[in-house]
C-alpha cells in the first residue's frame, strides 16, 4: 500500500512538470507570434517612413521614428524571451522523460519481486497439499495394519479397544475400502512406502517453505524499503526540480517585463529619452516655421536666363561598351601601341593569376574551362583589358576559365604570335624525318651514354639560330614571346604537382603559338613538329632567350 501511495504521488508530480512544460510550450509561441507580429508592423512603418521623404528635418518626424525603434526593441526583448521559454520546456520536458524512466524501473523492480515472491508461496501451498495428502495416506495404512493386528489378538484388543472412544472409531471405520483384503505384510510394507514418500514431501515443504520465508524477508526488510526510498527521494527530487522550473520561469518572465519597462521608460537618462518624453519633444510650430522657410527658399525668384546645355554623363560600363578596347582579332602591334604597353594585358593579368591560383592545379592549360565562363572572360577582356580585376572575378573560381580565355586570345591573334616568315625558320630546325627518332628533349640520339663533339655542336647551332630567329622577331611580338615562354617555364617548375612538364605543354601550345599552314596532308606532322619545338625552346629557354 504504502509503494503503491508514493508511485501514484511520483506520477502526480511527473504529470505537474507535463502540465508545465505544455505552458512554457504554449507561452513561447504567444511570446514569439507577438515578438514577429510587432517586429513586422515596426520595420513596415520604418520603410514608410523612409519612402515618405515628408518632414525629414522635423521634431515630429524624429520623435515618431524613435517611438517606432522603440517598438523594434520591445519585439527583440519578446523574441528572446520567446527562445528561454522554448530552452526551459525543452529542458524540463528531457528531464522528465528521465525520471519516468526511473519510476519505470523501480515499479518494475518491485512487481518482479512480488511476482517472484507468489510463485514461491503458489509452489509451497502445492508442496504442503502433497505433503498433508502423502500423510493422510500414511495415517490411513497406520490405521488399517493396527486394526488388523488387533482382529488377530482379539483378547488384547479388547482391552485396547476400551481406551478409545467412539467417535474416533467412527472417523476411521470408512476410510479401508481400497485396502480391503489385504495381508498384514502387505499393509506394513505399503506403509513403509507410504512413510518415506511422506517424509520427502515434508523436506520439500519445508525446503520451498525457507525459501520463500528468506525471499520475503528479503524483500520486505530489504528490496522494499530500498525501493521506498528511492521512489520518495524521485518524489522529492521531482518537487523540488518543478519548484526550481516554476522559479526559473517567474524570474524570466519578471526580467522580461522589466526589460520593456526600462526600454519604454530609461532609468539612466543617459541611455536616451523614454516614450513620453519623446512624445514632449515634438515642437509642431517649430516644425511649420521651418517647412515654411524651406518652402520659401525653395521657391525663390525666377530665374530668367538661359538655360545652359549640359552633357549626358555615361556610367563606366557604357562608356566601355560605347568605346571598347578589343583586343581579340586585332593584330599584336596594334594593341600594343595603342595601350601603350610592352606585352598585352590579358597575357600580363592571366600569367599572374596562374602564378598565384593554379600553379599547383593538376592539368592546367590541359585542362578546358567553362563554356560561359570563357566567354564572359572574353567579353570583359574585350572591352577594357585594364579594368579586369581576376583577383575579385568570378571568373576564376576555376582557375582553368583564366588558362582557356589565354589560350583563345594566343589562338586568335592575327598572323600568329610568331610570323610565318621566322615561324617556318625556326621550325626547319625540327624536320619530318627527326619525329620518330629516339631522342632526347633536343632530339638528339641518347641510345649510348657519351654525346659527341659534333651533336653539342649541332645543339649550339640550333640555339643559335632559334635565337637568331626570335631576335629577328618584331619587338612586340618577341617581347610577348620571351614573357609566355618564361611563365610557362614556371608552370613547369611545378611538374610535381601539375603534372605539366615540357612535353605536356608543347602539346598544348605548339599549334598555338606555331599554328600550322593550310595543309590538310601535313596538318599532323606540322603539330608534331610545333610541339618538338616549343618544347626544345621550353627545355632550353635560358641560353635561347639570353642570346636573343
Amino acid at each position: 500500500g504504502g509503494l503503491a501511495m508514493l508511485l501514484e504521488r511520483s506520477r502526480q508530480s511527473l504529470n505537474s512538470c507535463k502540465e508545465t512544460v505544455v505552458f512554457l510550450k504554449s507561452r513561447a509561441k504567444v511570446e514569439e507570434d507577438y515578438g514577429r507580429s510587432l517586429q513586422k508592423v515596426a520595420q513596415s512603418t520604418l520603410k514608410m517612413i523612409d519612402r515618405s521623404g515628408n518632414h525629414s528635418q522635423s521634431t515630429q518626424q524624429a520623435a515618431w521614428q524613435r517611438l517606432v525603434e522603440v517598438h523594434e526593441t520591445l519585439a527583440s526583448n519578446r523574441m528572446k524571451f520567446s527562445i528561454t521559454l522554448s530552452e526551459m520546456s525543452d529542458y524540463l520536458s528531457n528531464y522528465v522523460k528521465a525520471k519516468e524512466s526511473v519510476r519505470r524501473r523501480l515499479k518494475e523492480t518491485e512487481q518482479r519481486y512480488q511476482k517472484a515472491i507468489e510463485e514461491l508461496e503458489t509452489s509451497l501451498e502445492k508442496a504442503r497439499a502433497k505433503y498433508e495428502m502423502q500423510s493422510i495416506e500414511w495415517e490411513k495404512l497406520l490405521v488399517k495394519t493396527s486394526k488388523t493386528e488387533n482382529s488377530s489378538n482379539p483378547g488384547t484388543m479388547q482391552s485396547s479397544a476400551m481406551s478409545k472412544t467412539k467417535n474416533v472409531s467412527n472417523a476411521v471405520s470408512g476410510i479401508f475400502g481400497k485396502h480391503k483384503g489385504m495381508t498384514q505384510e502387505s499393509l506394513e510394507r505399503l506403509g513403509q512406502e507410504a512413510g518415506v514418500k511422506t517424509k520427502m514431501a515434508n523436506e520439500s515443504y519445508k525446503r520451498i517453505l525457507q525459501q520463500t520465508n528468506t525471499m520475503r524477508r528479503d524483500f520486505y526488510d530489504v528490496q522494499l524499503p530500498k525501493i521506498l526510498a528511492s521512489v520518495m527521494g524521485l518524489v522529492e527530487e521531482v518537487d523540488q526540480f518543478l519548484k526550481f522550473s516554476l522559479g526559473k520561469y517567474a524570474y524570466t518572465y519578471e526580467s522580461a517585463v522589466l526589460a520593456d519597462a526600462i526600454t519604454l521608460k530609461p532609468i539612466d537618462m543617459a541611455a536616451g529619452p523614454g516614450m513620453v518624453e519623446m512624445v514632449g519633444d515634438i515642437d509642431s510650430k517649430a516644425d511649420l516655421d521651418a517647412y515654411l522657410q524651406a518652402a520659401a527658399k525653395a521657391g525663390g525668384r525666377v530665374n530668367r536666363a538661359s538655360i545652359p546645355y549640359r552633357e549626358y554623363e555615361m556610367s563606366a560600363i557604357a562608356r566601355l561598351y560605347a568605346n571598347p578596347k578589343h583586343i581579340f582579332g586585332v593584330p599584336l602591334d596594334v594593341q600594343l601601341e595603342r595601350d601603350h604597353h610592352q606585352v598585352p594585358m590579358i597575357l600580363a593579368k592571366c600569367t599572374e593569376a596562374v602564378e598565384t591560383y593554379g600553379l599547383q592545379n593538376e592539368g592546367i592549360y590541359r585542362q578546358s574551362g567553362q563554356s560561359s565562363q570563357v566567354n564572359k572572360l572574353r567579353t570583359e577582356f574585350d572591352l577594357d583589358a585594364e579594368q579586369v580585376d581576376l583577383s575579385t572575378s568570378s571568373c576564376v573560381s576555376d582557375i582553368n576559365n583564366v588558362a582557356s580565355v589565354l589560350k583563345m586570345y594566343l589562338r586568335e591573334l592575327p598572323g600568329g604570335l610568331v610570323p610565318p616568315a621566322q615561324r617556318s625558320v625556326m621550325l626547319s630546325y625540327f624536320p619530318t624525318d627527326e619525329l620518330d627518332s629516339n631522342g632526347d628533349a633536343n632530339g638528339y640520339d641518347t641510345a649510348h651514354a657519351n654525346y659527341n663533339r659534333d651533336q653539342d655542336l649541332a645543339l649550339a647551332q640550333k640555339i643559335s639560330g632559334l635565337a637568331d630567329a626570335i631576335r629577328s622577331l618584331p619587338a612586340p611580338h618577341k617581347n610577348t614571346l620571351a614573357f609566355l615562354f618564361a611563365h610557362l617555364d614556371k608552370v613547369q617548375a611545378f611538374q610535381e604537382f601539375n603534372m605539366m612538364n615540357s612535353e605536356n605543354l608543347s602539346i598544348v601550345f605548339g599549334p598555338t603559338i606555331f599554328p600550322t599552314v593550310n595543309d590538310p596532308a601535313n596538318a599532323a606532322l606540322d603539330i608534331r613538329r610545333s610541339a618538338k619545338l616549343v618544347k626544345f625552346i621550353l627545355d632550353n629557354r635560358r641560353p635561347i632567350f639570353e642570346a636573343v
